[in-house]
């Protein structure tokens, strides 16, 4: 058990060493975002070739993968990256020498014909540049957009047009497990692609705006143009509050609160448990009440804007309708899978009742 917290914190150490090079290398940063986002290949194929170089087991088994045609999930591929702690391992894989096995592995073969070579970089590829970009960037979108861009390829061969549709979903999959991304979110994402090939980003925009006012999720002051257009669906709405948690707490107890709540960001890390915290605080003594989860998620935010494991304001608003919702799935409930709903699940019950016996202690 002490060995895991002592890795958990090692991680997170890790990852705070990543956030701060990015906020010191913006620039940078925005070139390569601005390349992987445009689906330049160039940076794909060097990944390929040093992955290959450094780690060719995990090159061989994602070989194996690619070419079995009954595969159709890539969990060997994703196990194998967790095992071998892949993020850590980015970094000596960009300090030495990428050994040249264009020659000598198949993978490289496969991974030229899917991607190509690019001639010029703009920017040099680096193990934080890299890691910065896995976690902080749009690496999910941009690695589906970039597969579906191999997809429009008229020359490319029936079996990997399969494993591109493929590898698209275990990437979203990966992505909504680790919580890194909601449903809501890529329906958010995949709206707006299909808007920008149509042509009709102005009515996707505004639908987008008058969903969000009826959800009661604005985050921001709307055009009067837009208001004009929607205010019609929201009489008598109350504005959302705009302001830090602590301003909500009982003065006697924020400091000790605020402490508390930070630590369990750091350990909860998915959107659902970080919405938790919302539906207990609405029980509790508050100075000024929390109205809906569109101020839960503003509050957080701007608490713990040096929290990096802290999702974003979209996600833990989404996070909090999808728990306040009648949604229902397949999960553990009374020590039996059943359908219920996401916050009746024993898991989200045992959270739960733990935040409330600590946070009434504090308060």
């Amino acid at each position: 058990m002490m060995k895991d917290k002592e890795n958990k914190e090692k991680f997170e150490a890790f990852k705070a060493g990543v956030l701060k090079w990015k906020n010191e290398h913006r620039e940078e940063y925005n070139e390569f975002a601005r390349i992987m986002t445009n689906c330049d290949e160039t940076f794909y194929y060097q990944i390929f070739k040093a992955v290959s170089g450094q780690m060719r087991h995990v090159a061989r088994e994602w070989e194996l993968t690619w070419g079995d045609d009954g595969d159709e999930t890539f969990d060997s591929i994703f196990i194998l990256v967790s095992k071998e702690n892949l993020p850590q391992k980015i970094d000596e894989m960009f300090s030495v020498p990428v050994p040249d096995t264009e020659k000598k592995c198949k993978w490289m073969d496969l991974a030229r014909r899917m991607v190509g070579m690019k001639p010029k970089m703009k920017v040099r590829l680096s193990a934080p540049l890299l890691l910065s970009w896995l976690f902080y960037g749009k690496s999910f979108e941009s690695m589906v957009a970039m597969l579906d861009k191999q997809m429009s390829n008229p020359h490319i061969e029936r079996i990997d047009r399969m494993k591109c549709s493929l590898a698209s979903k275990s990437i979203i999959a990966v992505s909504i497990k680790g919580g890194y991304r909601t449903k809501e979110d890529w329906e958010h994402y995949f709206a707006m692609e299909k808007a920008n090939k149509d042509d009709t980003t102005c009515e996707w925009a505004l639908q987008d705006v008058i969903k969000d006012i009826e959800a009661g999720t604005e985050t921001a002051p709307l055009p009067e143009a837009v208001k004009e257009e929607v205010q019609h669906l929201t009489p008598g709405r109350k504005k959302s509050k705009a302001c830090p948690l602590i301003d909500y707490l009982p003065a006697d107890s924020s400091e000790t609160l605020i402490s508390y709540i930070r630590s369990y960001v750091t350990t909860h890390q998915s959107a659902m448990l970080q919405a938790l915290p919302y539906f207990v605080l609405k029980e509790m003594p508050l100075r000024q009440p929390l109205l809906n989860g569109v101020e839960y998620a503003t509050a957080m935010t701007r608490q713990f804007p040096d929290v990096s494991e802290l999702l974003s304001e979209h996600s833990l608003r989404q996070a909090v309708g999808k728990l306040a919702g009648t949604e229902t799935q397949l999960l553990d409930k009374d020590g039996k899978k059943q359908m219920c709903r996401y916050i009746e699940s024993d898991a989200n019950q045992r959270i739960l009742e733990q935040l409330r016996s600590d946070i009434g202690k504090i308060i």
